[in-house]
C-alpha cells in the first residue's frame, strides 16, 4: 500500500512516478489518456511529470480508468494528491530562486541523508550570513537589496531546518581546500571558518587538500540525496550557480555521482581530525 509523503515535493514525485507506473502497466500511451479523459495532450504530460498538480476529481477519474478501485489504495493516492498541494515551507521565497531550487529544498527537506560536494565555494548550508550575502551579490542574478537578503534568510533558514534537533538528517561535505581561499574581507573568512569548526560534531566533513589526485575540474559541484523510504529512489542536484539547480534522476548517473563523492571523500582528510583542524584553523588566521 502507499503511504503519503512527508512533504509536498516528495509526495509529488511519487504520485507522478505510481502514475505512470500504471499507465505503462496497462499498456497506455499517453494519447490514450487524452483521449479517455477528454484532457488536452499538454495537461496529460505536465501531470506525468509533475509540472502541475491533479485534482482530487481528475485523480479518482484517471484512477478509475486504470482499474485502481479498492478503496484503501484509492484513498492513499488521493492522500498523496492532497499533500502535494500542501504549501511549501519555502513559498514566500519562490519569487526569488528557480523553480528545481524550491523542488531541491523540497528534497533537501525530506532526505535522510544529505551529501555535498562543492569545489570553490562553502557549501550553503555551512555559510555563514556575511558570506552567504557576497556569493548573493557575485553571480548574475538579481542583485538588489531586498533579493539578496530574501536568499540569506532562506540560506539560513535551510540551515535551521536541516541541523534542528527534532529532525534526522545525517550531513556529508567534501570541502575542497580551494573553497578556503580568502575573500574581500578577512573577517568574513575567519567567521565562516570558527563556524564550521563549530559545526564540526554536528556533521561529516572531509577536506579535499590542495595538493590531492583529483584534478581540478574532475567533477562539478553537486548534492545528492538518500531517503529513508524505497519508494523514494536517491536524486543528484547539479550546482549551476547560486539559488539554481539541475535535477538528475537517472540511476545510473546518480550513481556515477555517489561513486564520483566517495572517491573524492578517500583523498580527503577528517575535518575533526588534527590535520583537518590545522587547515580550517591556517585558513581562518588562527
Amino acid at each position: 500500500m502507499m503511504t503519503s509523503g512527508p512533504g509536498p515535493i516528495t509526495s509529488r514525485r511519487r504520485l507522478r512516478m505510481a502514475l505512470r507506473q500504471l499507465r505503462l502497466t496497462g499498456d497506455h500511451s499517453l494519447e490514450d489518456i487524452r483521449a479517455e479523459m477528454d484532457w488536452s495532450l499538454s495537461k496529460v504530460m505536465r501531470i506525468e511529470s509533475g509540472m502541475v498538480s491533479i485534482s482530487v476529481n481528475d485523480l479518482r477519474a484517471l484512477l478509475a480508468f486504470y482499474g485502481v478501485v479498492d478503496p484503501d489504495e484509492v484513498d492513499c493516492f488521493v492522500d498523496l494528491a492532497r499533500s502535494a498541494r500542501r504549501r511549501h515551507w519555502a513559498g514566500q521565497y519562490r519569487e526569488y530562486v528557480s523553480t528545481s531550487y524550491m523542488d531541491f529544498l523540497g528534497y533537501e527537506d525530506d532526505a535522510s541523508r544529505i551529501s555535498q560536494y562543492h569545489p570553490f565555494l562553502i557549501p550553503g548550508l555551512l555559510q555563514t550570513q556575511d558570506y552567504a550575502r557576497l556569493v548573493a551579490t557575485a553571480g548574475p542574478h538579481n542583485r538588489d537589496s531586498q533579493a539578496v537578503e530574501a536568499r540569506v534568510r532562506l540560506r539560513m533558514a535551510r540551515q535551521d531546518r536541516v541541523f534542528s534537533n527534532d529532525r534526522h538528517h545525517s550531513v556529508r561535505f567534501v570541502l575542497d581546500e580551494r573553497a578556503l581561499k580568502p575573500v574581500h574581507d578577512p573577517d568574513v573568512m575567519r567567521h565562516q571558518i570558527d563556524k564550521i569548526l563549530h559545526l564540526l560534531p554536528r556533521l561529516d566533513l572531509v577536506i579535499l587538500r590542495q595538493d590531492s589526485a583529483a584534478e581540478p575540474g574532475f567533477v562539478g559541484p553537486f548534492s545528492y540525496h538518500e531517503f529513508h523510504s524505497d519508494l523514494d529512489p536517491d536524486v543528484v542536484y547539479l550546482d549551476n550557480q547560486p539559488d539554481d539547480v539541475a535535477l538528475i534522476e537517472e540511476p545510473d548517473i546518480v550513481t556515477r555521482y555517489k561513486t564520483a563523492f566517495r572517491e573524492l571523500s578517500d583523498q580527503a582528510v577528517p575535518g575533526a581530525s588534527e590535520p583537518g583542524r590545522e587547515i580550517l584553523n591556517r585558513h581562518g588566521g588562527h
